[in-house]
């Protein structure tokens, strides 16, 4: 009645008058063989923190939707090409897709989807099939952006506070949830940019806040 109760993997028990929910979010995997192989090793779920290590390089990126069109202009600035595969039809702003013909460097491929992802200690190619004839093809890349999405961690959370139609949790600009007491912050949050630098500035504003809760519980 005073709180919340958290019961941990080994059968712990903590109590206390806040929680601060910062759980962030879970990369939608390919699950295709090499995949976990060269994860940090040429894959990676975040061109914007990692594209530049590949500047001057060939780069597959993965997805058709907002975030893998932004990564593949993103990347042409920098990389030498950059080959975009997207099992459908690209479902991103019109906007971005209009841009995409007029990059040199970008080279699109729809209704394909990626097979293999190869190398030695790091990527150097991938494997990937055209859906409609079933043919396979190489590509020499050094990269393999994956940007197709993010999970958020709610699950344990989802009966207590109010989501978003992607899960997220719903806060307001104190990192308030709909249940007083319970603070949240970072990617699992309804806050836009999902970067390192605004989770750990939420984080702050939420243990600023969960402080005040707790001066207010005193009075």
């Amino acid at each position: 009645e005073t709180g919340f109760q958290i019961t941990t993997e080994s059968e712990e028990k903590y109590q206390s008058k806040t929680i601060i929910y910062a759980a962030g979010k879970t990369p939608r995997k390919l699950n295709v063989p090499g995949e976990a192989e060269f994860s940090n090793k040429g894959v990676t779920y975040c061109a914007i923190c990692d594209g530049p290590v590949f500047s001057g390089q060939n780069v597959a990126v993965i997805g058709g939707g907002n975030s893998a069109l932004e990564a593949a202009l993103d990347m042409a600035k920098i990389a030498k090409h950059v080959h975009l595969v997207a099992q459908s039809q690209l479902k991103g702003d019109s906007i971005l897709i209009k841009k995409l013909p007029d990059t040199k460097n970008i080279t699109i491929y729809t209704e394909h989807k990626i097979e293999m992802i190869e190398g030695e200690k790091l990527v150097n190619t991938i494997q990937i099939m055209d859906l409609k004839n079933k043919e396979s093809k190489q590509l020499q890349v050094n990269g393999v952006l994956i940007e197709i999405g993010l999970i958020p961690n709610t699950e344990l959370i989802k009966d207590l506070v109010n989501l978003n139609e992607r899960n997220e949790i719903i806060i307001n600009c104190s990192c308030e949830t709909s249940l007083p007491g319970i603070y949240a912050a970072g990617d699992v949050t309804n806050v836009p940019e999902k970067q390192i630098v605004v989770a750990a500035g939420e984080g702050a504003k939420a243990a600023l806040q969960a402080h005040r809760y707790l001066q207010r519980l005193a009075t």
